[in-house]
């Protein structure tokens, strides 16, 4: 037989005391002022004390309907370290007491928790429950959680009597009240700090495409001229003597040094071509980390982690070997005095409830590449700033500070997400999601190189820039062509009405008549023409369309005079309508 001490008459303290239906307005004012759970429970506590003699106090509510699990959210007492400890989240299904608990709305009392069979388990054990009291917290008829109290160990069983019973249902009214006020409060904060996240990523996002609109743009311009200069300095080469040759050698030098400048701002505009093939990233991640080795100091260990049966990606090979070594290389920045540089790949599916609540992320499947070092790590204010062009904390003249915008602008190309987190001393992580194959690869292979070929066509030549046109021009002919060159959309089409023409060389942006009006209009006046667009810049056309539809090839300035006869000859050469790979 079990000898319990009843409650009934015996509060904490003594004196004359108020009415315990009294006490219930006292104790509802005093809830009022509680902001935070943890004000509430001391409330609580105070009250379970004063009017019956319990020390201890816990609440723990649920985050979803119907409850599964129970969250502890606020515990006070002596025994509350041991209670956070031991009972921060309980599992409902296969809990007899907590089962029982949310089937009723009465409360739940376990006279002595060492012999009822239904706290017969590990967390009741360790934390020598005793008596247990549990009141169900309702919202609007719906359980969200549960207030408690009672002994433990020495302090024995204490059983509430009827009277106390009845007051613990009044305080879990008040309590229900006042806690769904804070849950209700807390969520507008949390909404404010969501959305205030919301905007500050949307402005980082804005300020990228901004400056990434301005990079294409630059290079837009700055691959006319460098066409000018790799094509004429070419063509010199081809008559020069001997012993002017270094002087020719230094400008080609310093154009394809321009070139890949160019190449690199296209990158981070994301709006250069790119040359798609299936890509099986745990092999190309294994030669990349072969060639990473012959950079890395001994000091940095190199693991790579791979996901079994991982998904093949559609993308440039080039392209995405620049990302994957950048984050490399700057992981070894990171680490001067030596540390471990970690790579790992994983399938992932990220769904809209998750796209929704981030706003960098989108659903879909991916193939997650982990690119992680154990460096210096970087403060929040330079994370914020990572993906920015121009934008290091290297020392001067260390870098150009484009490295991390290109790989941002390749992987947004890509269809694809990057993300950094980093921690001052604790190293920085980036994560690169890019979407796996869907659907078949339509470009094909280069084809090894051979002699320049040559021709005696007729070409027409499209283009604005008069320089560019008259290289273009120099280089046609010297390969044997016979050409019009024209400088618009408009001319090109009255010269075409005029005469025959074999191919067209058409440059994308042009004022006037634009590219796919021109070629419309072409087509109709000659529709045996076979075309060559030639652009270095392609985000204000639709040229991925044209592809699609007519236009036979595309060729990237700036060129040099054997990229563009390899073209035209390709294009005259291959079958009609056949779109070609890029040039």
């Amino acid at each position: 037989m079990v000898v319990t001490e009843s409650l009934q008459g015996s509060q904490g303290g003594g004196g004359r005391r108020p009415s315990l239906s009294a006490r219930l307005l006292g104790f509802a004012r005093n809830l009022q002022s509680a902001t935070t759970f943890g004000q509430l429970l001391d409330v609580v506590q105070r009250e379970l004390w004063e009017a019956l003699g319990y020390e201890h106090a816990w609440m723990f509510v649920s985050d979803r309907e119907p409850v599964q699990t129970l969250r502890l959210l606020a515990a006070t007492g002596a025994n509350t370290q041991d209670v956070w400890e031991h009972a921060p989240v309980l599992t409902v299904a296969g809990d007899a007491m907590l089962e029982e608990m949310l089937s009723t709305d009465h409360p739940q009392v376990i006279e002595d928790a060492r012999t009822d069979a239904r706290t017969q388990k590990p967390g009741g054990r360790a934390l020598d429950s005793r008596t247990i009291v549990n009141v169900p917290l309702r919202l609007l008829d719906k359980p969200f959680g549960a207030l408690g109290t009672g002994t433990f160990g020495e302090e024995g069983p204490r059983v509430p009597g009827p009277e106390q019973l009845d007051h613990l249902i009044g305080m879990a009214g008040q309590i229900s009240v006042a806690a769904s006020r804070i849950l209700y409060v807390d969520g507008l904060a949390r909404a404010a700090r969501e959305k205030q996240e919301l905007e500050r990523r949307l402005m980082q996002a804005q300020r990228l495409e901004s400056v990434g609109m301005l990079a294409g743009g630059i290079a837009h311009d700055f691959n006319n001229l460098l066409t000018v200069v790799l094509s004429s300095a070419s063509l010199a080469k081809m008559k020069m003597e001997p012993d002017v040759m270094p002087e020719v050698e230094s400008v080609l030098a310093a154009a394809e040094r321009g070139r890949g400048l160019t190449r690199q701002l296209l990158a981070m505009s994301h709006t250069q071509r790119l040359s798609l093939a299936p890509i099986d990233l745990n092999s190309r991640l294994t030669q990349l980390l072969e060639l990473l080795k012959r950079v890395l100091p001994e000091s940095i260990a190199l693991d790579f982690v791979r996901a079994e049966r991982l998904p093949l990606v559609e993308g440039d090979e080039s392209q995405l070997d620049q990302v994957f070594m950048n984050l490399c290389v700057n992981a070894r920045d990171a680490m001067p005095e030596g540390g471990r540089l970690r790579l790992e790949t994983e399938a992932v599916v990220i769904n809209g409830r998750y796209a929704r609540i981030h706003p960098w992320a989108k659903a879909g499947r991916f193939v997650l590449v982990t690119v992680c070092d154990s460096g210096v790590g970087m403060a929040p204010e330079v994370v914020e700033r990572v993906f920015e062009p121009f934008f290091s904390t290297k020392k001067e003249r260390a870098g150009t500070g484009l490295g991390l915008a290109v790989a941002y602008g390749i992987v947004r190309q890509h269809g694809g997400m990057i993300q950094c987190a980093s921690t001052l001393g604790a190293g920085t992580t980036f994560k690169v999601y890019l979407p796996t194959l869907e659907r078949p690869v339509s470009w094909v292979k280069a084809e090894a190189k051979k002699a320049v070929p040559m021709g005696g066509e007729r070409v027409l030549v499209a283009e604005d820039d008069a320089a560019v046109r008259d290289v273009a021009v120099r280089i046609l002919e010297s390969g044997g062509y016979r050409v019009v060159a024209t400088e618009s959309g408009e001319a090109a089409c009255a010269a075409a009405a005029i005469e025959p023409f074999d191919m067209v060389l058409l440059d994308v942006v042009m004022p006037g008549l634009t590219c796919a009006e021109t070629i419309e209009r072409l087509r109709t006046l000659r529709p045996e023409l076979r075309f060559l667009l030639a652009s270095g810049y392609t985000a204000e056309t639709n040229v991925v369309a044209l592809l699609r539809d007519d236009v036979h090839a595309f060729l990237r300035k700036p060129y040099d005079p054997e990229g563009l006869l390899r073209a035209v000859r390709r294009v005259l050469d291959g079958p009609a309508h056949a779109r070609l790979p890029p040039s």
